[in-house]
């Protein structure tokens, strides 16, 4: 393009070279300070051009990278406020889910920030630093969090099964003393204790749960010292058991105690029939 020009403009000098009136060397200083231009565009080009690529690209690495971090993050937060967990699949899945945490995740993050804040203009770096340091902040402190966030939930499920066992003997004493007040046969009765004690494995799935839930308070005491509420939750717990116990020993013992009592009251009706 611009060679035409001066094959163009060269035609005019040599028309006007043999007129001393008309100065050509304005017109020839213009045309060589455009060509010097048009040649340093030329040279640098692609230059720029692989600038802006590379800028390009730096964007979007480090978009992806902040995608990755961020949905992660958005995820995990959500398990972080469940308070109620009902399966033990459920635990397991969240533990996977933070075991799996990949720390090359929020390095590639970091480092394409870097890559990326070399090609940005003084400007717009802010925002690029900004967003980085608020997902390095969300990100420790959720890998802060989660290690006691799956002890606590673990606790509850042990805590829920404890309870649910805890009502299942008590309606189990209820409907045992609520036969005896009707005065049933107490040799079925005491068969039906036996069973439920036997048949069901209450008294040791209730004796695992304690045991549980005192292993994960001890644990959850010593990294978190000041936080009791496992503690409490475990004696609270353990006390209603020992209440329990002692109940269904009374009604074991009132239930052993009737027949040997109906004999002796026979064996005293007999004596007082024969004097």
């Amino acid at each position: 393009m611009l060679e035409s020009k001066n094959k163009v403009f060269q035609n005019l000098l040599k028309a006007v070279s043999s007129d001393d009136k008309i100065d050509t060397a304005p017109a020839s200083q213009q045309m060589q300070q455009l060509n010097e231009r048009f040649n340093y565009v030329i040279q640098n080009a692609q230059q720029w051009e692989q600038r802006l690529d590379s800028a390009a690209g730096g964007w979007s690495n480090f978009k992806d990278n902040e995608r990755v971090v961020s949905e992660w993050l958005t995820q995990a937060e959500s398990m972080l406020v469940e308070k109620h967990i009902e399966s033990k699949t459920t635990i397991e899945t969240q533990k996977y889910f933070f075991e799996q945490v990949n720390d090359r995740w929020m390095n590639d993050l970091v480092q394409s920030a870097q890559q990326l804040l070399t090609t940005l203009p003084a400007q717009e770096q802010p925002a690029v630093v900004q967003s980085v340091e608020q997902l390095q902040s969300r990100w420790k402190n959720v890998l802060s969090q989660a290690p006691l966030h799956l002890l606590k939930l673990e606790f509850r499920l042990d805590e829920n099964a404890f309870y649910q066992s805890l009502k299942d003997v008590e309606k189990e004493l209820q409907l045992e003393q609520q036969a005896l007040n009707r005065n049933e046969d107490v040799d079925s009765i005491l068969q039906r204790n036996q069973q439920f004690l036997l048949q069901q494995d209450v008294v040791p799935r209730l004796e695992r749960c304690l045991q549980n839930m005192q292993r994960l308070a001890q644990a959850h005491r010593q990294q978190q010292p000041g936080d009791i509420s496992l503690d409490q939750a475990y004696d609270n717990a353990k006390s209603q058991w020992q209440l329990l116990s002692n109940k269904l020993g009374d009604m074991r013992q009132t239930l052993q105690q009737i027949p040997a009592q109906w004999q002796g009251y026979h064996l005293k009706f007999n004596t007082w029939s024969i004097g």
